[in-house]
């Protein structure tokens, strides 16, 4: 009951991780209980008070390890704990000698199989129920990817676009930093459908999504916003980066007209705050200067220049 658990606990090779403050710790849990076992268990105390009832003392320090530390450490505060008792017993001293053999063997086994027990069930369930709680919270996690990740390209969606851009804006005025939107639209994408099929448009699609995620930096986002419309955030960012980051973009596409069977992007940008100051006002400015590349022929980038919107064309 004592050994096997300490035999097989420490059999199993486990790489623990033990920080200055779990090793301070440990080291307090063993100093206390030595203290409190001697205290119980060595002579002199019997004389004064019954140190039977006090074995429950013990108690508290077994439900501590099971709490604090995994089960190899425990079948070894378990062992220890039990090594002091069958030493003090045949020694002659501590609350389980007695006058006959067989009461204090009887007394002892019962001592070892509370103690044994008490700490490898309790720290039995408590690693269970952190598996457990690992596993809610894993799932957690997954269904929260769920509802801001598009299904078919693994990006952002729109949810989380409308979301991260108002935190965004907001650290972007309390920092006095710019921030820009990018807003690409494949260009004729409906005649891949009608020609090639649905299935076909959405493997463009992911491919488009994968091109995305390789020119964005770790601080950006790609989102699909919307059937064949994306959006690139880009904090930090100035509005020549963002021109130069959105050209690459198009070019990127432009280039692989094997894969995306010959699609091509429009792309508008904005930024904040030149252009506008919240998130409604910097999608409308973005999704503008889109749509005016749309009207100069698509396949490019374009600057939002205002409402009347002569936006700068800055890539073919």
């Amino acid at each position: 009951i004592v050994v096997a658990p300490l035999i097989l606990a420490w059999a199993v090779r486990t790489r623990a991780t033990w920080t200055p403050w779990k090793i301070a710790e440990g080291s307090l849990l063993v100093g206390l209980l030595s203290g409190v076992m001697y205290a119980i268990f060595g002579p002199g105390i019997a004389s004064y008070i019954p140190s039977l009832p006090l074995t429950f003392a013990i108690l508290p320090f077994i439900i501590w390890a099971a709490f604090r530390f995994r089960q190899r450490e425990v079948a070894t505060v378990n062992a220890l704990v039990c090594a002091m008792a069958v030493w003090f017993t045949l020694e002659g001293s501590g609350p389980f000698a007695q006058g006959s053999l067989n009461e204090s063997l009887l007394l002892l086994l019962a001592f070892m199989c509370t103690v044994v027990t008490t700490g490898l069930v309790l720290n039995a369930v408590i690693a269970d129920h952190g598996r457990a709680v690992e596993a809610a919270q894993r799932l957690l996690r997954e269904l929260r990817e769920q509802t801001i990740r598009d299904p078919l390209t693994s990006l952002y969606n729109r949810r989380f676009l409308q979301d991260y851009l108002e935190r965004e804006l907001i650290r972007a005025k309390r920092e006095r930093a710019p921030l820009a939107l990018i807003m690409m639209d494949l260009d004729r994408f409906k005649r891949i459908n009608d020609s090639a099929g649905h299935q076909a448009g959405d493997q463009v699609l992911v491919q488009v999504g994968a091109l995305l995620k390789r020119h964005v930096r770790g601080s950006d986002i790609a989102c699909r916003y919307g059937g064949e419309e994306f959006a690139v955030v880009l904090p930090k960012t100035t509005l020549e980066s963002a021109r130069r980051r959105s050209a690459e973009i198009c070019s990127a596409i432009r280039r692989e007209p094997d894969r995306l069977l010959g699609v091509t992007a429009s792309l508008g940008v904005a930024l904040c705050p030149a252009h506008a100051t919240d998130a409604e006002g910097l999608v409308r400015a973005a999704d503008h200067a889109l749509y005016e590349a749309k009207r100069a022929g698509r396949n490019q980038v374009r600057i939002f220049a205002g409402p009347s919107d002569r936006a700068g064309e800055t890539a073919e």
